[in-house]
């Protein structure tokens, strides 16, 4: 094993002077910014409140500031890698038997989330690519691998292609650590053969040449353990504990991440001990190498105490706006809410996203889903020019002739914007008295599916994209002539969908780097790194 951790660094010295597109390594990504150092794992998420090992689980555990999480894997029937502990289904699904003798698109169809609480009624098993995509760039992810090394070549090639050498380790036993480490030499590995809370299994964790320790049994930790492993570089873990004194008296003996189920409790504890929450940080990803992805960070949460924010956000001098499907609601600058006005016109039901310009609110209405009931025969494109002070509908022009199944909207003072849901376009209109004139279309790759919020700032076209295979805020150079021709964005920023999909936002006033973001009963102020 002395061979491989000389191995291991000549390749990772070589790795650092290389870089693909400035931005990127081969199979991995340069990080320019620091890992957590000490804090609270996330054993299975947020375990005690969510069902474990789930996508809602995890989701709790990143917007309550975990520093990593744990998360066990498992072989489908057809070799999928699925997120769950147990071998069977029986503990915390509908299904029953062993989880090896069901293939994926089986596995999909049970309901994991009940047996936590009815709220949490057809929450379903993740693969571990769904995990991934959910989890910002700076959150350690505890690997453990319920299986041999199959399943270990398995995530490591999943890890190395979805360029999270950076945060995931894999915890297995040697076997499993020797086959990964044969698939790429990159992967951290936490040791857990022999598992204990001893001098032996520190030893054979230096010797082994693993990243991680997991100590486990017991209720304390001698402080000799944790000198030795991090003289040896070693990280150390416990598992686990959801008690007070005995959290303060792991950190206290020198243990770096304790494994935790009452996750909500036990952060608390360690802020109080002066550990700071994490702040997630995240980046678009699946990107063609000529977009820039620089990070985003996640600064700010305000709940909504009353009112909602699932369509779109606007902001003006005096007010933040909000739009939902048959309302737009008004909140102070303090995210008060002040009232809520519902708004319907003939022929539609829907409000897209919103903006704000000049004393009024520009919004898109279209016809959608009524009662459970859609009818595509019925499809109209209303654009409405709304009183902010009144809520009343001043003007609007009906554009079904063009479009017909809108939903943002942006005027920039000069040209109203409009993006159309059912052919991958942003329109720009002009006006001519009160009449509006079409003066071309923004085209985008048809990998990013359809426009949820526009804005124009520095003549350069911001729209946020979801539910496509290329998410995320994406700028535009708005090119002298609109024609059929895609434009590529120059950069992209990860949005965090912690609620909801990802929605209208509203750039902070004055700050070109800084957004409002609509997700549900929340809204989110998201700093975007140049």
């Amino acid at each position: 094993m002395l061979h491989y951790r000389i191995k291991k660094s000549v390749l990772l010295g070589i790795l650092i002077s290389l870089t693909l597109s400035g931005e990127r390594l081969a199979g991995q990504i340069q990080t320019n910014f620091q890992m957590p150092t000490k804090g609270i794992c996330a054993h299975r998420g947020a375990s005690v409140s969510h069902p474990e090992n789930t996508l809602a689980a995890f989701k709790e555990a990143i917007r309550l500031g975990a520093h990593m999480i744990e998360l066990d894997l498992a072989l489908s029937k057809d070799d999928a890698i699925v997120v769950l502990h147990d071998s069977t289904l029986d503990r915390t699904t509908n299904g029953k038997g062993l989880v090896s003798d069901w293939s994926l698109k089986e596995l999909k169809t049970l309901d994991a989330g009940s047996f936590k609480a009815t709220r949490f009624k057809g929450e379903r098993i993740p693969t571990f690519q769904e995990v991934l995509a959910i989890m910002p760039e700076n959150i350690w992810l505890n690997v453990h691998l319920k299986g041999g090394t199959e399943l270990a070549i398995a995530a490591t090639k999943v890890i190395v292609e979805e360029q999270r050498l950076h945060q995931c380790f894999l915890a297995c036993g040697t076997k499993a650590a020797e086959a990964a480490q044969k698939t790429d030499l990159r992967i951290k590995i936490c040791n857990m053969e022999k598992q204990g809370n001893n001098l032996q299994y520190v030893r054979e964790s230096i010797n082994a040449g693993a990243e991680f320790i997991q100590l486990f049994g017991g209720m304390s930790v001698d402080p000799v353990l944790t000198k030795l492993a991090r003289e040896n570089n070693l990280i150390v873990n416990f598992c686990c504990t959801n008690d007070e004194a005995t959290l303060k008296s792991l950190f206290e003996s020198g243990v770096e991440f304790p494994l935790v189920d009452d996750l909500a409790k036990m952060l608390k504890i360690a802020v109080d001990d002066g550990i700071k929450l994490n702040q997630p940080i995240y980046r678009a990803r699946n990107l063609p190498t000529q977009i820039a992805t620089p990070i985003s960070l996640l600064t700010k949460r305000i709940a909504l105490e009353k009112g909602m924010a699932t369509q779109g956000l606007a902001i003006s001098d005096q007010h933040y706006f909000t739009s939902n499907a048959g309302s737009i609601v008004r909140y102070t600058k303090q995210w008060k809410f002040v009232e809520e006005k519902k708004i319907r016109l003939p022929g539609v039901n829907h409000i897209g996203a919103i903006d704000y310009h000049n004393g009024y609110l520009w919004a898109g209405f279209l016809n959608g889903p009524e009662n459970g009931q859609y009818d595509a025969a019925n499809d109209k494109a209303i654009v409405a020019k709304i009183n902010a002070k009144t809520l009343e509908v001043s003007m609007s022009w009906d554009l079904t002739s063009k479009l017909n199944w809108i939903d943002p909207v942006c005027f920039d003072g000069r040209h109203l914007w409009i993006g159309d849901l059912s052919d991958l376009g942003i329109h720009r209109y002009r006006f001519d008295g009160e009449e509006i004139v079409h003066t071309g279309t923004l085209r985008y790759p048809k990998e990013m599916h359809f426009s949820q919020g526009i804005r124009i700032k520095n003549n350069n076209l911001y729209s946020i994209h979801t539910f496509g295979s290329m998410d995320g805020l994406f700028e535009f150079p708005l090119p002298a002539e609109l024609n059929e021709s895609p434009v590529t964005p120059t950069r992209a920023w990860r949005i965090p969908e912690l609620f909801t999909h990802t929605e209208g936002f509203a750039f902070v006033p004055g700050n070109d780097l800084e957004i409002w973001h609509a997700q549900y009963r929340y809204v989110d102020k998201i700093k975007l790194k140049n």
